[in-house]
Protein backbone atom coordinates (compact mmCIF):
# COMPACT_ATOMS: atom_id res chain seq x y z
CA UNK A 1 0.00 0.00 0.00
CA UNK A 2 2.67 2.36 0.87
CA UNK A 3 4.41 1.84 -2.67
CA UNK A 4 1.70 2.17 -4.29
CA UNK A 5 1.38 5.61 -2.10
CA UNK A 6 4.84 6.50 -3.11
CA UNK A 7 4.52 5.92 -6.86
CA UNK A 8 2.00 8.07 -7.33
CA UNK A 9 3.19 10.88 -5.13
CA UNK A 10 6.31 10.52 -7.47
CA UNK A 11 3.97 10.67 -10.49
CA UNK A 12 2.06 13.67 -8.98
CA UNK A 13 5.48 15.27 -8.18
CA UNK A 14 6.83 14.81 -12.12
CA UNK A 15 4.02 15.86 -13.46
CA UNK A 16 4.02 19.41 -10.98
CA UNK A 17 7.44 19.73 -12.74
CA UNK A 18 6.04 19.28 -15.89
CA UNK A 19 3.19 21.94 -15.56
CA UNK A 20 5.87 24.29 -13.93
CA UNK A 21 8.06 23.81 -16.69
CA UNK A 22 5.21 25.09 -18.87
CA UNK A 23 4.06 27.71 -16.87
CA UNK A 24 7.67 28.99 -16.55
CA UNK A 25 8.01 29.09 -20.72
CA UNK A 26 4.87 30.78 -20.91
CA UNK A 27 6.10 33.34 -18.81
CA UNK A 28 9.28 33.82 -19.59
CA UNK A 29 7.63 34.11 -23.49
CA UNK A 30 5.51 36.41 -22.25
CA UNK A 31 7.86 38.61 -20.77
CA UNK A 32 10.07 38.61 -23.65
CA UNK A 33 7.20 40.23 -25.81
CA UNK A 34 6.63 42.56 -23.26
CA UNK A 35 9.88 43.31 -22.88
CA UNK A 36 10.30 43.94 -26.76
CA UNK A 37 7.09 45.56 -26.93
CA UNK A 38 8.25 47.82 -24.57
CA UNK A 39 11.78 48.57 -26.47
CA UNK A 40 9.85 49.21 -29.17
CA UNK A 41 7.60 52.19 -27.79
CA UNK A 42 10.82 52.85 -26.04
CA UNK A 43 12.89 53.33 -29.51
CA UNK A 44 9.80 54.73 -31.13
CA UNK A 45 9.97 57.58 -28.30
CA UNK A 46 13.01 58.16 -28.66
CA UNK A 47 12.80 58.30 -32.45
CA UNK A 48 10.11 60.92 -32.31
CA UNK A 49 10.76 63.03 -29.17
CA UNK A 50 14.71 62.10 -28.43
CA UNK A 51 17.17 62.39 -25.60
CA UNK A 52 17.32 66.67 -25.80
CA UNK A 53 13.73 66.75 -25.89
CA UNK A 54 13.04 64.88 -23.34
CA UNK A 55 15.63 66.41 -20.99
CA UNK A 56 14.17 69.53 -21.91
CA UNK A 57 11.05 69.09 -20.80
CA UNK A 58 11.84 67.41 -17.57
CA UNK A 59 14.25 71.24 -16.92
CA UNK A 60 11.36 73.25 -17.78
CA UNK A 61 8.42 71.24 -16.16
CA UNK A 62 10.50 70.81 -12.70
CA UNK A 63 11.37 74.35 -13.12
CA UNK A 64 7.79 75.39 -13.51
CA UNK A 65 6.94 73.08 -10.50
CA UNK A 66 9.68 74.61 -8.43
CA UNK A 67 9.12 77.73 -6.44
CA UNK A 68 11.79 79.60 -8.94
CA UNK A 69 10.51 81.10 -12.14
CA UNK A 70 11.37 79.04 -15.15
CA UNK A 71 14.93 80.62 -16.72
CA UNK A 72 14.87 82.13 -20.39
CA UNK A 73 17.21 79.85 -21.18
CA UNK A 74 15.18 76.59 -20.00
CA UNK A 75 12.49 77.61 -22.12
CA UNK A 76 14.66 78.73 -25.31
CA UNK A 77 16.33 75.13 -24.89
CA UNK A 78 12.77 73.48 -25.05
CA UNK A 79 11.81 75.68 -27.99
CA UNK A 80 14.91 74.90 -29.94
CA UNK A 81 14.28 71.29 -29.05
CA UNK A 82 10.56 71.13 -30.09
CA UNK A 83 11.62 72.56 -33.70
CA UNK A 84 14.65 70.74 -34.23
CA UNK A 85 11.60 67.85 -33.57
CA UNK A 86 9.95 69.15 -35.89
CA UNK A 87 11.90 69.28 -38.59
CA UNK A 88 13.26 66.15 -38.26
CA UNK A 89 9.61 64.43 -38.25
CA UNK A 90 9.03 67.13 -41.59
CA UNK A 91 12.08 65.20 -42.92
CA UNK A 92 10.80 61.76 -41.87
CA UNK A 93 7.67 62.45 -43.37
CA UNK A 94 9.19 63.53 -47.02
CA UNK A 95 11.47 60.71 -46.83
CA UNK A 96 8.35 58.37 -46.53
CA UNK A 97 6.76 60.67 -49.06
CA UNK A 98 9.91 59.93 -51.45
CA UNK A 99 9.57 55.89 -50.83
CA UNK A 100 5.50 56.11 -52.05
CA UNK A 101 6.58 58.90 -54.90
CA UNK A 102 9.21 56.81 -56.58
CA UNK A 103 7.47 53.65 -57.54
CA UNK A 104 4.52 55.71 -58.91
CA UNK A 105 7.03 57.39 -61.01
CA UNK A 106 8.61 54.41 -61.93
CA UNK A 107 5.03 52.95 -62.92
CA UNK A 108 4.49 55.91 -64.87
CA UNK A 109 7.58 56.39 -66.71
CA UNK A 110 6.88 52.24 -67.56
CA UNK A 111 3.32 53.21 -68.82
CA UNK A 112 4.41 56.37 -71.31
CA UNK A 113 6.96 53.86 -72.65
CA UNK A 114 4.66 51.10 -73.82
CA UNK A 115 2.24 53.55 -75.07
CA UNK A 116 4.99 55.19 -77.05
CA UNK A 117 5.79 51.27 -78.31
CA UNK A 118 2.30 50.67 -78.92
CA UNK A 119 1.82 54.13 -81.06
CA UNK A 120 5.11 52.92 -82.58
CA UNK A 121 3.71 49.52 -83.46
CA UNK A 122 0.27 51.12 -84.57
CA UNK A 123 2.72 53.34 -86.77
CA UNK A 124 4.15 50.74 -88.74
CA UNK A 125 0.67 48.07 -88.89
CA UNK A 126 -0.56 51.03 -90.67
CA UNK A 127 2.63 51.84 -93.12
CA UNK A 128 2.27 47.62 -93.84
CA UNK A 129 -1.21 48.34 -95.09
CA UNK A 130 -0.34 51.29 -96.96
CA UNK A 131 2.49 49.77 -98.30
CA UNK A 132 0.31 47.09 -99.86
CA UNK A 133 0.29 48.84 -103.01
CA UNK A 134 4.28 46.89 -104.25
CA UNK A 135 2.33 44.62 -106.35
CA UNK A 136 0.95 47.37 -108.17
CA UNK A 137 4.10 49.25 -108.39
CA UNK A 138 5.68 45.99 -110.01
CA UNK A 139 2.70 45.86 -112.19
CA UNK A 140 3.91 49.17 -113.31
CA UNK A 141 7.71 48.38 -113.35
CA UNK A 142 7.29 45.29 -115.49
CA UNK A 143 4.59 47.42 -118.19
CA UNK A 144 7.85 50.10 -118.28
CA UNK A 145 10.15 47.70 -118.78
CA UNK A 146 8.49 46.04 -121.55
CA UNK A 147 7.51 49.66 -123.66
CA UNK A 148 10.75 50.77 -122.55
CA UNK A 149 10.98 54.78 -123.13
CA UNK A 150 7.44 54.33 -125.20
CA UNK A 151 5.01 54.37 -122.64
CA UNK A 152 1.42 54.49 -123.39
CA UNK A 153 -1.74 56.72 -122.05
CA UNK A 154 -2.77 53.61 -120.21
CA UNK A 155 0.46 53.12 -118.41
CA UNK A 156 0.66 57.24 -117.41
CA UNK A 157 -2.89 57.10 -116.15
CA UNK A 158 -1.92 54.23 -114.21
CA UNK A 159 0.87 55.72 -112.70
CA UNK A 160 -0.88 59.41 -111.84
CA UNK A 161 -3.75 57.03 -110.20
CA UNK A 162 -1.33 55.11 -108.06
CA UNK A 163 1.00 58.54 -106.95
CA UNK A 164 -2.40 59.42 -105.53
CA UNK A 165 -3.12 56.35 -103.84
CA UNK A 166 0.34 56.27 -102.03
CA UNK A 167 -0.57 58.16 -99.32
CA UNK A 168 1.88 59.52 -96.77
CA UNK A 169 2.51 58.21 -92.91
CA UNK A 170 4.62 58.19 -90.09
CA UNK A 171 7.81 55.78 -90.90
CA UNK A 172 10.48 54.00 -88.85
CA UNK A 173 13.84 56.38 -89.47
CA UNK A 174 17.26 55.40 -88.84
CA UNK A 175 17.23 56.17 -85.00
CA UNK A 176 14.52 53.87 -84.27
CA UNK A 177 12.40 56.73 -83.91
CA UNK A 178 8.65 57.65 -85.97
CA UNK A 179 9.18 60.69 -87.73
CA UNK A 180 7.72 63.39 -86.89
CA UNK A 181 6.59 64.26 -90.74
CA UNK A 182 4.68 62.23 -92.81
CA UNK A 183 6.62 60.85 -95.72
CA UNK A 184 5.53 58.42 -98.45
CA UNK A 185 8.57 55.84 -99.68
CA UNK A 186 6.46 54.45 -101.82
CA UNK A 187 6.24 57.37 -104.10
CA UNK A 188 9.74 57.65 -103.63
CA UNK A 189 10.00 54.24 -104.56
CA UNK A 190 7.71 55.24 -107.70
CA UNK A 191 9.83 58.88 -108.58
CA UNK A 192 13.23 57.27 -108.37
CA UNK A 193 11.86 54.34 -111.03
CA UNK A 194 10.80 56.95 -113.33
CA UNK A 195 13.93 59.08 -113.47
CA UNK A 196 16.06 56.23 -114.18
CA UNK A 197 14.08 54.84 -116.71
CA UNK A 198 14.63 56.35 -119.80
CA UNK A 199 11.30 58.28 -120.22
CA UNK A 200 11.73 61.20 -122.16
CA UNK A 201 10.99 64.71 -120.57
CA UNK A 202 8.39 65.02 -122.34
CA UNK A 203 6.03 62.61 -120.85
CA UNK A 204 7.10 62.87 -117.75
CA UNK A 205 6.06 66.70 -117.95
CA UNK A 206 2.38 64.77 -118.61
CA UNK A 207 3.00 62.85 -115.84
CA UNK A 208 4.50 65.53 -113.29
CA UNK A 209 1.29 68.19 -114.37
CA UNK A 210 -1.13 65.95 -112.40
CA UNK A 211 0.76 63.13 -110.50
CA UNK A 212 1.25 63.84 -106.86
CA UNK A 213 4.79 63.44 -105.54
CA UNK A 214 4.45 65.31 -102.49
CA UNK A 215 5.90 63.72 -98.75
CA UNK A 216 9.07 62.09 -100.99
CA UNK A 217 11.79 60.48 -98.66
CA UNK A 218 14.93 61.37 -100.43
CA UNK A 219 17.03 61.62 -97.46
CA UNK A 220 20.84 60.66 -98.10
CA UNK A 221 19.75 59.88 -101.96
CA UNK A 222 21.81 60.86 -104.94
CA UNK A 223 19.58 62.68 -107.57
CA UNK A 224 22.35 64.30 -109.75
CA UNK A 225 21.15 65.52 -113.55
CA UNK A 226 17.60 63.91 -112.46
CA UNK A 227 14.89 65.83 -114.94
CA UNK A 228 12.58 66.97 -111.67
CA UNK A 229 10.72 70.13 -113.65
CA UNK A 230 7.24 70.77 -112.61
CA UNK A 231 7.05 68.40 -110.82
CA UNK A 232 5.09 68.79 -106.97
CA UNK A 233 7.88 67.38 -104.00
CA UNK A 234 6.27 70.00 -101.27
CA UNK A 235 6.93 68.37 -98.12
CA UNK A 236 9.55 65.80 -99.29
CA UNK A 237 13.05 65.55 -96.98
CA UNK A 238 16.38 65.85 -99.35
CA UNK A 239 18.02 66.07 -96.15
CA UNK A 240 22.14 65.12 -96.98
CA UNK A 241 20.90 64.59 -100.96
CA UNK A 242 23.06 64.84 -104.23
CA UNK A 243 21.22 66.72 -106.47
CA UNK A 244 24.15 68.13 -108.95
CA UNK A 245 22.70 69.40 -112.63
CA UNK A 246 19.35 68.14 -111.55
CA UNK A 247 16.61 70.38 -113.33
CA UNK A 248 13.74 71.42 -110.49
CA UNK A 249 12.43 74.34 -113.02
CA UNK A 250 9.52 75.62 -111.70
CA UNK A 251 9.42 72.20 -108.92
CA UNK A 252 6.89 72.96 -106.24
CA UNK A 253 9.42 72.47 -103.27
CA UNK A 254 7.40 74.08 -100.61
CA UNK A 255 8.13 72.97 -97.03
CA UNK A 256 10.39 70.80 -98.21
CA UNK A 257 13.92 69.53 -96.06
CA UNK A 258 16.81 70.81 -98.13
CA UNK A 259 19.12 70.37 -94.62
CA UNK A 260 22.65 70.04 -95.84
CA UNK A 261 21.43 69.00 -99.16
CA UNK A 262 24.38 69.56 -102.51
CA UNK A 263 22.84 71.05 -105.27
CA UNK A 264 25.42 72.60 -108.22
CA UNK A 265 25.27 73.33 -112.16
CA UNK A 266 21.18 72.99 -111.65
CA UNK A 267 18.36 74.57 -112.20
CA UNK A 268 16.06 75.60 -110.43
CA UNK A 269 14.25 78.65 -112.14
CA UNK A 270 10.91 79.98 -110.52
CA UNK A 271 11.04 76.81 -108.70
CA UNK A 272 8.96 77.08 -105.49
CA UNK A 273 11.06 76.69 -101.47
CA UNK A 274 8.18 78.85 -99.50
CA UNK A 275 8.42 77.61 -96.25
CA UNK A 276 11.71 75.10 -96.85
CA UNK A 277 14.86 74.67 -94.69
CA UNK A 278 17.75 74.94 -96.63
CA UNK A 279 20.34 75.09 -93.23
CA UNK A 280 23.79 74.59 -94.28
CA UNK A 281 22.98 73.45 -98.07
CA UNK A 282 25.03 74.32 -100.74
CA UNK A 283 23.44 75.57 -103.84
CA UNK A 284 26.53 76.61 -106.13
CA UNK A 285 26.53 77.96 -109.59
CA UNK A 286 22.57 77.06 -110.46
CA UNK A 287 19.91 78.93 -111.66
CA UNK A 288 17.76 80.28 -109.39
CA UNK A 289 16.10 83.04 -111.50
CA UNK A 290 12.57 83.86 -110.43
CA UNK A 291 12.93 81.48 -107.39
CA UNK A 292 10.48 81.77 -104.35
CA UNK A 293 12.12 81.96 -101.01
CA UNK A 294 9.82 83.26 -98.62
CA UNK A 295 9.69 82.28 -95.33
CA UNK A 296 12.58 80.16 -95.89
CA UNK A 297 15.46 79.05 -93.75
CA UNK A 298 18.77 79.79 -95.23
CA UNK A 299 20.94 79.56 -92.46
CA UNK A 300 24.49 79.11 -92.86
CA UNK A 301 23.33 78.49 -96.78
CA UNK A 302 25.57 78.46 -99.46
CA UNK A 303 24.81 80.15 -102.77
CA UNK A 304 27.97 81.07 -104.09
CA UNK A 305 28.17 82.13 -107.83
CA UNK A 306 24.27 81.20 -108.44
CA UNK A 307 22.32 83.08 -110.60
CA UNK A 308 19.43 84.62 -107.93
CA UNK A 309 17.82 87.06 -110.37
CA UNK A 310 14.62 88.27 -109.72
CA UNK A 311 14.54 85.82 -106.91
CA UNK A 312 12.02 86.48 -103.59
CA UNK A 313 12.39 86.36 -99.83
CA UNK A 314 16.71 86.31 -99.94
Amino acid sequence: MEDINNSELEALRKENEELKSIVDKATSKKKRKEERKKNTLTWTWKLFVGNSLNKNFNDWFSEYHSEKKVSPNTSANLLTSLVRRFLRVRLLSVILLLFSVVPSLISIYVLVKQNHLIETQNALVEGSRKSSYSFQLAGIYDAISRNGSNINRNIKSRIIALSHSLTPYHILEDNGELSEKLYSPERSQLLLFLVNAGIPSSKLDEIYASADFSHCYFKNTNLSGRYLSGINLSHSTFENAELHKANLNEANLTDANFIKAQFSNGQAVNAIFVGSDLTNARIVKTNLTGADFSNTDTDNANFDRSTLKDSKGL
